[in-house]
């Protein structure tokens, strides 16, 4: 039999040496961690800070790059027009041909044209090349006209105009003595539009212009369409560049130089601070490993410790433990020799009872031999009572490994719960395989964990339910099923069906299912449950047919 009254004072102990190796690691971790926050701590967040500096300095740089580019591709397709209008005459402009040629030759090297338009002084459509009926069309109440003959240059916002889509345009006038004319261009939207975007590149964002109104000037990459109001609201004219930080996106805008317009860079900051998440991600796995050593250095070395205290605690336990046991057994001894008394006395009672029944054998009232009868009857009961409660007083509490057969165990628990499941109405029905081989196992363990399932079964089959109980062999196994006609159980309750303080909805309780599986772990077996095919819930005991229990050799008792 195991010392317990050891194990029961070395779990005293345990707490108040493991509150002391608590108290130590707290104060030494704290130690060691509380120079690492503030130093790595400090460290990072000026990094963090360095580096968010750097990258929106690095933004406003590529903002201000992109919008020159922007001029710049304005400028240039302006002064082609001018050069274009320069070297040549009116007259020449509008031969036939003349302006087809002109517009092939700039789309041969500048792709970015899509027509080519000369507009007399009148408003008159002179000449037109291009892919719309734009020929005798007169200009003359145009914004645009207008603005060109008071300014000699005009870059336009997105119109329809006489073509009925948005375009936009780049008109120069050409004073040729008495007359003047106007060469105007309309810019492919296409073309431009991937200009104005490629400062986005493969990132997650997007790059558009819009008007002193609102209204995109070029596509969006998120739906907003050219003359579309843009949830953009220009702010006044300012230089330089302007940062908005919303959300999950920066949003950087600048005016452009040569035409009213706002140059909007909208980027996504998880795109743009990848470099600096990495850096943190790696900063933190360096921490988090330094704290690792650092807590497990202290771990051991203070469990070694303790350790220490604990065993020498333990050997001034263990002589006091067999101080305890030999005051235990010399009671014990007492105790039997006062049963052995009783029993002496009944064994007499019964003898003298019996004699005197003999000697009033003749006798013809049958009475008093009744009586006797009973007293005799009363007294074997009390010796019964006697011999049994001593029995299971003394009867050895450690583990017996021996043959056990499972159909004999269920079928003793079915005896017992018989009459329950009677007044409930439960019908029990059993498929016992034939041949069933024995297992190598503790008897006692495995009466335990059946009952509390045939226990649970029946609390939860309900009145006029019904239980199964099955067994059969699978491979090294013994398979117990044990299922009942209760309602299924939920993917939470399926979960948590073994936690020791869980109550199902249909009113399994995890305690007795918590030391059911842990019974089992410990002799080697396993338990699983799942949901019926119809309804109801089945327990499968796996129990192996060799002993393969994790018992110490001090707590075990073999039977051979």
């Amino acid at each position: 039999m195991p010392d317990r009254t050891f194990a029961i004072s070395a779990t005293r102990d345990f707490p108040y040496y493991r509150k002391v190796w608590k108290k130590v690691v707290i104060i030494l971790i704290a130690a060691a961690f509380l120079p690492l926050v503030v130093i790595g701590g400090g460290m990072y967040a000026y990094m963090a800070r360095t580096i968010k500096h750097k990258t929106l300095e690095a933004l406003q740089a590529e903002a201000v790059s992109h919008k020159n580019g922007i001029d710049s591709f304005l400028i240039e397709r302006t002064m082609d027009l001018k050069l274009i209008s320069e070297n040549n005459n009116l007259s020449k402009m509008v031969s036939p041909g003349m302006i087809e040629q002109v517009l092939s030759s700039l789309q041969s090297q500048l792709p970015c044209f899509q027509d080519l338009g000369i507009i007399g002084q009148n408003g008159d459509h002179l000449a037109y090349t291009g892919p719309y009926d734009l020929a005798g069309k007169n200009y003359r109440d145009t914004l645009w006209f207008q603005t060109v003959m008071a300014q000699g240059v005009f870059v336009s916002d997105v119109f329809t105009g006489f073509r009925n889509e948005p375009h936009f345009i780049i008109a120069v006038k050409r004073n040729e003595g008495q007359n003047v004319w106007i060469l105007r261009a309309t810019i492919m939207s296409g073309l431009f539009d991937n200009i104005v975007t490629q400062v986005a590149g493969n990132r997650k964002g997007d790059a558009f212009l819009i008007n002193s109104k609102g209204e995109f000037q070029t596509n969006s990459r998120h739906g907003g369409k050219l003359m579309m109001k843009s949830q953009v609201t220009p702010p006044g004219r300012f230089t330089g560049v302007q940062v908005d930080e919303k959300g999950s996106s920066i949003t950087l805008t600048t005016w452009l130089e040569t035409i009213p317009w706002l140059s909007v860079v909208s980027v996504d900051k998880g795109d743009i601070f990848e470099a600096s998440r990495k850096m943190q991600a790696i900063s933190l796995i360096i921490v988090l490993l330094a704290g690792f050593l650092m807590v497990l250095a202290i771990l051991l070395t203070t469990d070694s410790l303790v350790s220490m205290l604990e065993e020498k605690r333990k050997r001034r336990h263990r002589l006091d433990s067999r101080l305890r046991r030999t005051a235990f057994l010399a009671s014990s001894m007492k105790l039997a020799r006062g049963v052995f008394s009783d029993l002496n006395d009944i064994f007499s009672n019964i003898h003298v009872t019996a004699t005197l029944m003999k000697e009033q054998t003749g006798l013809a009232d049958s009475g008093e031999t009744d009586i006797l009868a009973k007293q005799i009857f009363s007294e074997s009961i009390r010796g019964k009572n006697l011999i049994d409660s001593f029995i299971r007083f003394a009867a050895p509490k450690d583990p017996i490994i021996m043959d056990v057969d499972i159909h004999m165990i269920l079928n003793r628990i079915i005896v017992f719960l018989k009459t329950s499941l009677i007044e409930k109405n439960i019908d029990l029905m059993t498929d016992f395989q034939d041949g069933l081989p024995c297992v190598r196992s503790d008897v006692a363990v495995l009466r335990q964990v059946f009952l509390n399932f045939l226990l649970n079964a029946s609390a939860v089959a309900g009145t006029n339910g019904s239980i199964r109980v099955s067994t059969s062999r699978k491979e090294n196994f013994v398979m117990i099923l044990i299922s009942d006609s209760g309602p299924g159980l939920g993917n939470a309750d399926m979960e948590q069906i073994f936690d020791l303080q869980h109550l199902t909805k249909r009113g399994d309780w995890g305690f007795g299912m918590a030391i059911s599986r842990f019974i089992m772990e410990r002799i080697g077996g396993k338990i699983s449950v799942s949901n019926g095919k119809k309804h109801g819930v089945i327990f499968e005991v796996q129990v192996p047919e060799a002993f393969i229990g994790s018992f110490s050799d001090s707590e075990l008792v073999i039977l051979d």
